[in-house]
């Protein structure tokens, strides 16, 4: 059986669902619950405080020195609190998850963490949970992200003047440096190569040069004789921009005119011939290009204001009663929720404050009708996500190609075994 160690692995505590694993009773032997507060209709116990407290322990695994018990207690009430409030807002407004939605997210986390079929629920029971126990905390928790996409969704809009304000005054977050479309052939030259070597790879060199002068297309020179990675394309190795090459690659490329072809540069790689395509000069991207981007920097700034803002709306229109500190067996002391004081000390004025906020209280038949607009906004926004045109290939993948072609020069003789090895760690390195 799997050792229960490795969920407590960082990586597993990414996944919001992990806290359910840990129960204090079970590792310490039975412990005394008690009711420790109270949100609406539902109670808040003293196992669940605890269970949550151990994943915010890994939160702050940095920190645990100066971590103060009564804080990190305070704070896992409150977590525990929004999203019991966040839960009923749910279920008031008719949000509901497919059972495919749950099984997909179980199927995620056993690939995320190298489980077996079965090997999920067996080590569910061997804490005491069920499957099923976990589906249900699994469920909660996709609800929790749809409300709170949904609220926080429609709270967050920028205007289209703040948009503009912001690219006006932050021209210089926009600006694109020049760069230039490039082609090149190479010749390598291993570092340490004799002076003979060297003016044998330099004569190569020439004689290539020699045949593009004559009028031997470019790209054809490159496929023939390049030994880059960049052969196969014609040398074409795209733009590139100041500040990413070598300096003398970057010296002789910023000389040339597009359309022009340098005279022979010699770099740490080897002997080069360059023929710059095309040039851009250095621009400030216009507005339509960064809209998106700015959208998203000014809607992150208020997110938490927004956030703060409907959870105290979910709560001034709540009954919450909080007991966690008044219990003197579990020597606890609170500076929890300050603004609650009143309503633990008399619960009776916390009615009164619910029935007087019964008038503020949005019509959330109105937010119901909404949901199926929120829905079909949600998947466009995930299909975008996948269809981006922007999205650049895989390094990963550009890395392997990379790998294969001086795999290649080696196996051809065209690099000791040191080159192959010393150009190979470049590569992991830049990666």
């Amino acid at each position: 059986m799997i050792s229960f160690k490795k969920l407590a692995d960082p990586v597993f505590f990414a996944i919001v669902f992990c806290w359910v694993f840990f129960r204090p009773d079970v590792a310490a032997g039975k412990v005394f619950d008690r009711v420790v507060a109270k949100v609406n209709s539902e109670i808040v116990t003293l196992s669940s405080i605890e269970e949550r407290v151990v994943v915010l322990k890994q939160k702050y695994r940095n920190e645990l020195a100066k971590l103060d018990e009564k804080k990190i207690l305070s704070e896992a009430l409150e977590m525990i609190i929004a999203e019991k409030l966040q839960l009923q807002q749910a279920r008031k407004m008719g949000f509901e998850v497919d059972d495919s939605a749950v099984e997909a997210a179980i199927t995620d986390i056993e690939n995320k963490n190298g489980l077996q079929e079965g090997q999920l629920a067996q080590m569910l029971e061997a804490e005491g949970n069920s499957l099923e126990s976990y589906k249900n905390r699994i469920r909660d928790q996709i609800i929790v992200s749809k409300i709170t996409k949904f609220e926080l969704g429609s709270r967050l809009q920028v205007s289209e003047r703040k948009i503009a304000r912001y690219y006006h005054d932050h021209q210089k977050e926009f600006w694109e440096p020049g760069r230039a479309r490039v082609r090149h052939i190479l010749i390598l030259s291993e570092e340490g190569a004799t002076a003979k070597k060297k003016k044998e790879k330099f004569a190569e060199t020439k004689k290539i040069l020699s045949e593009i002068r004559k009028g031997k297309d470019f790209a054809e020179a490159a496929k023939e004789y390049s030994e880059d990675i960049s052969a196969s394309s014609g040398g074409d190795v795209g733009f590139v921009e100041k500040g990413k090459m070598v300096p003398e690659f970057e010296k002789a490329v910023y000389r040339l005119k597009a359309g022009e072809i340098s005279d022979i540069v010699e770099t740490e790689y080897g002997f080069h011939i360059i023929k710059v395509e095309e040039i851009q000069k250095g621009r400030t991207l216009p507005l339509d290009k960064v809209k998106g981007k700015i959208q998203f920097i000014l809607a992150g700034k208020k997110q938490k204001a927004v956030y703060e803002s409907w959870m105290k709306e979910l709560k001034d229109s709540a009954f919450i009663e909080i007991s966690l500190f008044k219990e003197p067996k579990r020597n606890l002391s609170s500076s929890l929720i300050d603004s609650k004081k009143n309503r633990e000390d008399k619960p009776g004025s916390s009615r009164k404050t619910q029935k007087k906020n019964k008038g503020r209280l949005v019509d959330r038949a109105k937010k119901r009708k909404m949901q199926d607009r929120w829905e079909e906004m949600y998947k466009s926004v995930e299909k975008s996500k996948k269809q981006n045109p922007d999205q650049t290939p895989s390094s990963l993948q550009d890395m392997e190609e990379k790998l294969k072609a001086i795999k290649d020069l080696r196996s051809q003789g065209k690099i000791t075994e040191p080159e192959y090895q010393r150009r190979k760690q470049k590569l992991l390195d830049d990666l």
